[in-house]
């Protein structure tokens, strides 16, 4: 839901309204004490009024392009416009595929298309700029408000690197911000005033300061495109294992992911997450085909979790067929035909029907599992189960587990980002845990909002079982039964 803030008259604290529209998708306006006040109100709801799309991505080729700016955008509305500025990484491409994904009213909006690189000189070649490449001045004009609206918005170790970084961006590219301003000073010589220098508005001891915190890089490291490349996995970020099964980490405020495949016969249990302090265990076991394929693959999925709290007394089954709920001794039963929620003193779960199960266990960690139904009359496959980690900072720091080993973290580097056996798909070395890996960048399905045909989230693939990255072997997470808590 987005929230739009109106602040009326000087007095509001209008900086509170910002701050609070942009964290809930929205925007924010002043209006002011004039005879106009009628046609300020008439003006912003014109402006915000006719919604065309919403959750408007707008997706590049990662070996195509870097140092995009935004290209997600909550909301575009009758009137407004979209701009992405970035980089080539190839200065001899002709054209690369830009697809553009929405949600509009009734059904989700999906384009694709070729972009032409057409030279700014050849496109206008009678036109100027006194500030030299407009192209680039625009990416960094984007780029400096972004870094302001973050610097707002985001966490106090994101606030002031975004502040620093602004700073320098503005006085590189010579533009006014709020952290900067401008003066025309009269030379010596007594001739004409010099042309108009940006000075920064902060003390000293506060632009020595906002140096020593200034990020590397222009954007924050981890972007697939980058020659080079640097990450730390962020403390809340989401875990998910779906699919075939594959799993996926996914880096939201490093707009990355890092993700592996984990095979093995039907049947087998996995141990997804142990955390004995707390008394949290997963464990998942995965099914196959009805039948062998034409190509001898035999798929496998999650088809049941067993999720155990032993402090809580709390302990679920979750299959592809229904969800049983164990407490105190008393067991209720919920399917997935039917929407429902169960309230308890230690858990609550809620049911939508034939989509998606949310189990929150109290003061704990907060599980949803989404069910994917296939046609009944598919020739191999069969119903399977998502299952995605919320809240993972809530649970202790030795929690393990083929998702558990990183709900608090991993350091990671990719570098020599080089072609792959596929164009789409270049290949990389990652250092982790002491080791190098070769990795491959490629794409993952989160099937959070598109319980259908989910999203691609771009990720680093490590292969061979995720070997390298989760700590020993995947057999080393096998279980004996579904509630096993060894």
């Amino acid at each position: 839901m987005s929230l739009f803030c109106l602040g009326f008259g000087n007095d509001v604290d209008y900086s509170f309204l910002d701050v609070m529209s942009k964290q809930n998708k929205g925007l924010a306006r002043r209006i002011y004490e004039a005879s106009d006040a009628a046609l300020q109100l008439q003006g912003f709801y014109d402006e915000v009024s006719s919604p065309l799309l919403l959750e408007v991505d707008l997706q590049y080729p990662d070996n195509a392009v870097d140092y995009v700016t935004t290209s997600h955008f909550p909301q575009l509305f009758n009137g407004s416009e979209i701009v992405v500025a970035g980089r080539l990484t190839d200065d001899n491409l002709d054209n690369f595929l830009v697809e553009v994904i929405g949600q509009g009213l009734d059904e989700k909006f999906n384009v694709q298309g070729q972009a032409t690189i057409v030279d700014w000189n050849v496109m206008y070649p009678d036109e100027t700029y006194i500030f030299g490449d407009f192209t680039e001045r625009l990416w960094a004009y984007l780029t400096i408000q972004q870094l302001l609206e973050k610097s707002k918005t985001g966490a106090s170790d994101e606030k002031a690197n975004a502040t620093a970084k602004a700073l320098e961006m503005s006085l590189q590219y010579s533009f006014v911000t709020p952290l900067t301003s401008m003066v025309v000073t009269k030379p010596e010589t007594g001739d004409e005033p010099d042309s108009p220098n940006i000075v920064d508005k902060l003390t000293e001891e506060q632009r020595q300061q906002a140096e020593r915190l200034r990020p590397m890089g222009m954007l924050q490291p981890a972007v697939a495109s980058h020659q080079y490349a640097r990450g730390y996995i962020a403390p809340h970020p989401v875990y998910l294992v779906d699919g075939d099964p594959h799993f996926i980490i996914e880096l939201p405020e490093r707009n990355d992911s890092l993700c592996f495949n984990i095979n093995n016969v039907p049947g087998t249990i996995f141990n997804l997450v142990r955390d004995r302090e707390s008394g949290v265990f997963v464990n998942g076991q995965i099914i196959g085909d009805k039948k062998i394929p034409p190509n001898g693959k035999i798929n496998t999925y999650f088809w049941r979790f067993g999720i155990v709290h032993q402090t809580l007394g709390v302990r679920l089954q979750v299959t592809t067929q229904d969800i049983s709920v164990l407490q105190d001794g008393k067991e209720v039963k919920l399917l997935w035909t039917d929407t429902a929620s169960l309230k308890g003193p230690n858990v609550d779960v809620l049911v939508t029907k034939d989509r998606s199960l949310t189990v929150t266990l109290k003061g704990s960690v907060k599980f949803v599992i989404l069910l994917h139904k296939v046609w009944k009359k598919h020739p191999y496959h069969r119903d399977y189960l998502g299952f995605y980690t919320l809240d993972t900072h809530l649970l202790s720091p030795s929690v393990h587990g083929l998702l558990g080993q990183f709900y608090h973290g991993i350091e990671y580097e990719v570098t020599d980002i080089r072609p792959g056996e596929s164009p789409e798909k270049p290949d990389a070395t990652m250092f982790t845990k002491g080791q190098q890996l070769n990795v491959t960048r490629g794409w993952q399905r989160d099937f959070r909002k598109d319980i259908k045909d989910g999203k691609n989230v771009p990720c680093w693939f490590i292969h061979s079982n995720g070997s390298g990255l989760i700590d020993g072997a995947p057999t080393d997470y096998i279980v004996s039964g579904l509630f096993t808590t060894v």
